[in-house]
């Protein structure tokens, strides 16, 4: 499991790609979801991050910008379902079959 030290918005990569487009490293990141074609779901109880949550529209990523934002991966999961389901029911279950 990911810890918070694991989070890609404090990658400088993506700091350096949300200046360039005067944004925030988490517009960066959601932009970049979107635009792989993934549904992005952020969550927040906060008026200003709902209207910056959705302000992803009015710019677009470079293709290097997008490669080097998937080279950060490190297969590392913060929500992983076989983890919860341990912790909550006393069962693994894992997620990949």
């Amino acid at each position: 499991m990911a810890t918070q030290h694991d989070s890609c918005l404090e990658e400088q990569v993506v700091k350096d790609i949300a200046a360039t487009h005067n944004k925030t490293a988490a517009q960066i990141v959601l932009r970049w979801g979107v635009q792989r074609g993934h549904a992005v779901i952020p969550k927040t109880s906060k008026v200003e991050r709902m209207s910056e949550n959705i302000s992803l529209f009015d710019f677009e990523l470079t293709e290097a910008e997008m490669t080097n934002i998937s080279g950060l991966n490190k297969n590392r999961r913060f929500n992983d379902p076989g983890h919860f389901c341990e912790v909550a029911f006393n069962t693994f279950f894992p997620i990949y079959e």
